[in-house]
């Protein structure tokens, strides 16, 4: 029971950081879901799997209630999401079939990858809170840009697990000088369409090794619910936190949150 209470828990705070900071909760998710998975006797050759595909599947509920939230209060941007979306899905579909789901992509490989990952979006992050009061909104629809976001974020969501709102709001607010508000919304409008695609495609994935306990492709539903349920209480509260909070203050709490992933990640690899 015990068990079933953390990860309850890990999903209130995953939706709460996904309402507040537009990133899809997936910085939690990644936190406890190997420990969950090693629990529950996954084979330590697929942690990364198991983590990225039920870590993806929990960011979509994240995204798509901070999402829905969004659009009852008429912030909703369909074309810039449709955009980057595309060409998201294709990228994050094409890593998780020759990356992803190989046996190259091991534990290691993965705790590797998010911490290059999140300490480069870190130092990004931290520099740009210094500058928020003085951006000035100058934004162009370009084409071309979006789709350069959507490939990068499809392809960190894909290795990560964390949705692609690391990569989705830093290049939106820096490389278009767009507010952090509109980025984060944008953001989980392309992580809701985004990790969809992705769970789809991880439920039809045949695992590398039997499990005796229910599965449907990487997907653990025992292991997934008691997030999702924790994830759906507290998404919309999160975005509701996020209008009475600064930008600087959110762009702080997604730092201080980044540098304690890093900091686990990098003791699970000592």
């Amino acid at each position: 029971m015990e068990f079933y209470f953390l990860l309850f828990l890990a999903g209130l705070a995953g939706g709460l950081f996904s309402g507040l900071l537009g990133v899809g909760g997936g910085l939690v998710y990644i936190l406890i879901l190997p420990a969950a998975f090693i629990h529950i006797g996954i084979p330590v050759q697929e942690i990364a799997q198991y983590t990225v595909a039920n870590s993806i599947l929990g960011t979509f509920f994240a995204a798509s209630f901070g999402t829905v939230n969004h659009i009852g209060n008429k912030e909703f941007y369909p074309k810039a999401i449709l955009i980057i979306s595309l060409s998201a899905i294709i990228a994050s579909l094409l890593t998780l079939n020759f990356i992803v789901n190989t046996p190259f992509y091991s534990k290691e490989v993965f705790n590797i990858v998010v911490i290059i990952l999140l300490v480069i979006m870190l130092l990004s992050t931290l520099r740009n809170a210094q500058r928020q009061k003085f951006f000035v909104e100058r934004i162009r629809f370009i084409k071309r840009f979006f789709g350069f976001t959507g490939v990068s974020a499809g392809t960190v969501a894909a290795l990560t697990g964390l949705g692609g709102g690391i990569i989705i709001i830093p290049f939106l607010s820096e490389g278009l000088r767009m507010e952090i508000r509109k980025a984060k919304t944008i953001s989980l409008g392309v992580i809701s369409i985004t990790s969809l695609s992705m769970v789809l495609f991880n439920m039809f994935q045949q695992p590398m090794f039997p499990l005796d306990i229910p599965h449907t492709g990487y997907i653990v539903f025992q292991v997934s619910i008691p997030i999702i349920i924790g994830t759906l209480i507290s998404a919309t509260f999160g975005v509701k936190l996020s209008r009475r909070i600064s930008v600087s203050t959110i762009s702080y709490l997604f730092s201080t949150f980044v540098l304690i992933v890093i900091l686990k990640k990098l003791f699970e690899l000592i």
